[in-house]
């Protein structure tokens, strides 16, 4: 029997977000919808609304609004996520769905809405399952919230364990956090404190419409996931374990706090164009090496690679074979704006020598990861723009290598690891949630009989993680004992690949994954850096990253 979903509408004029999951609800054909909508809606009158914030709040919010209309028209023109999020769409284009009415109930301040017994013993008559949180205002209070057999479902874009309020996307980006949280629950009667079924974080964004925008577009699939997932099981996940919170409510800026966003996000960018079109410097990635293994490596002693003009070096894994050891690199070009693979021999005196690209193809390609299966010798190098996770075989060590075919198709996913574990090959990746995205967040893990395989089904818990701050490989490695352990990449405060982690792998079966981190590397190891994101190591030799901003010649 299908679910039947309720969708709670202050309008059927809808945000893209709500558009795209209703239209992948009802594409699925496994639900039943019901539009209930708010109608009539009396809302408090300007008067009203100025005796409740005073002249002095009504101004504050009139200020804020400037600055968020002003942000939206400038960036739509160069930003998709904020182009699109300035749209509306029409729900009632899906004419199938029936719509019920029902008239709320506000409180005197206009920000808690309650309804009837008689609104809500029509909803429980409808038999939904559970109810959807769409655009409709105000803070749910009262009978509503059992309306549906499992409650309602909504959104609070914000990381709730310090976050609770508003506006969403704001304050990480005037605080100067590194990521932006969300979560998923099931409301209760405390604001932001439901009960939580999911919880992500993206990377932050420059400004407050860019990142609440990207929060949006990221979040989203996610709703769309647990609702297409419980329709098909019966089963909404797991809930967190319920923790105590001690601080406020956020609420919108007020003057002084709107004028500091204002001024300090001006001069944030003035500085980023300063860097760029006067000083021509641009974020340059390079390589070193050490002799060493890594868990007693000290980075700060390595041998930094030459980078090749107008060229960088990144995502460095090394091999040795025969009596070589190959460190295979991405190596981009800032004219072409793609990059390929290229090996660079390394040598126990320090020396090295650049041997050159040994994979080329018409898109991007990166991080080189290497491994070996029965005696042959494997790449699965980053090839996003090929939708595909692609398989290259080595046929001459360590230049000449032949591809064999898609491990993954129709996916776009990056810096992708292979390893055994307890008898099963497993496939490590990042994915995203949208075509504007970048793959900051989202670890997604498969599972085969063979690294080689055509087959890999996918884990019953993806994305396994749902964090900027420690969802995006940055390589693998290996300890004495026999534990592996896998490269977290860290994103900072509107910056890529800021430092990293790394996280002891424990538990990685067909239901379950748990990392604990055991250590964490900043770029503080040769001067000048801005970044890291990358360590591989094998017999004995050491490979790292790190980012400068330098002019490019």
């Amino acid at each position: 029997m299908k679910k039947k979903i309720g969708v709670l509408l202050g309008s059927t004029n809808s945000s893209w977000y709500l558009y795209e999951t209703i239209k992948a609800l009802s594409d699925s054909g496994k639900v039943d919808i019901v539009y209930i909508v708010n109608s009539p809606v009396v809302s408090l009158s300007r008067w009203r609304k100025v005796r409740r914030i005073g002249v002095r709040g009504l101004l504050e919010k009139l200020l804020f609004k400037c600055i968020k209309v002003t942000e939206e028209i400038v960036l739509s023109k160069r930003d998709r996520n904020v182009d699109i999020s300035r749209k509306t769409f029409d729900l009632s284009k899906f004419s199938d769905i029936p719509i019920v009415s029902i008239p709320p109930e506000f409180s005197p301040s206009g920000l808690v809405v309650r309804y009837s017994d008689t609104c809500v013993d029509r909803l429980l008559n409808l038999g939904l399952d559970i109810i959807i949180r769409g655009n409709a205002p105000g803070i749910f209070r009262g009978n509503i919230l059992s309306a549906s057999r499992q409650g309602i479902l909504s959104f609070h874009h914000g990381d709730n364990r310090w976050n609770r309020g508003g506006p969403p996307g704001f304050w990480e980006v005037y605080l100067r956090k590194s990521s932006t949280g969300f979560v998923i629950q099931i409301l209760s009667e405390e604001l932001d404190g439901g009960r939580v079924l999911f919880r992500g974080n993206v990377a932050t964004k420059r400004t407050f419409t860019q990142n609440k925008a990207a929060l949006y577009a990221e979040s989203n699939p996610e709703l769309t996931r647990i609702l297409l997932n419980y329709a098909e099981t019966g089963n909404l996940p797991t809930q967190e374990a319920e923790i105590p919170y001690g601080g406020g409510l956020l609420v919108s800026p007020n003057a002084k706090q709107a004028i500091s966003y204002l001024f300090r996000t001006i001069s944030l960018h003035l500085r980023v164009a300063w860097i760029r079109l006067v000083l021509k410097q641009k974020d340059r990635w390079g390589v070193a090496f050490i002799h060493s293994h890594w868990e007693s490596a000290s980075l700060r002693n390595g041998i930094e690679i030459a980078n090749p003009p107008n060229r960088f070096l990144a995502d460095p894994f090394v091999f040795s074979k025969n009596g070589r050891t190959i460190c295979f690199v991405e190596d981009y070009c800032f004219l072409k704006k793609r990059g390929l693979i290229s090996a660079i021999e390394l040598f126990e005196n320090g020396n090295y020598t650049n041997l050159g690209p040994v994979i080329e193809e018409p898109f991007h390609m990166s991080f080189p990861y290497i491994f070996e299966f029965q005696s042959e010798l494997y790449m699965i190098p980053e090839t996003e723009e090929a939708e595909s996770v692609r398989l290259y075989r080595c046929v001459d060590f360590p230049e000449k290598w032949e591809y064999q075919y898609d491990l993954l198709n129709g996916i776009k996913a990056v810096d992708t690891m292979v390893f055994e574990r307890e008898g099963k090959w497993w496939l490590l990746t990042n994915t995203k949630n949208g075509p504007h995205m970048r793959h900051g967040s989202i670890l997604s893990a498969y599972s085969s009989d063979s690294p080689v395989s055509q087959n890999w089904t996918a884990h019953q818990q993806n994305p396994l993680v749902f964090n900027s701050e420690v969802g995006r490989n940055g390589g693998i490695l290996k300890m004495e004992e026999g534990s592996m352990v896998r490269v977290r990449q860290k994103q900072g405060f509107a910056y890529y690949g800021k430092s990293l982690s790394l996280a002891r792998i424990d538990i990685l079966n067909d239901s379950e994954f748990k990392e604990t981190t055991i250590a964490e590397v900043t770029a503080n190891f040769f001067r000048d850096l801005d970044g890291n994101h990358h360590v591989h190591c094998h017999d004995h030799y050491t490979v790292y990253d790190y980012c400068r901003s330098q002019r490019v010649t």
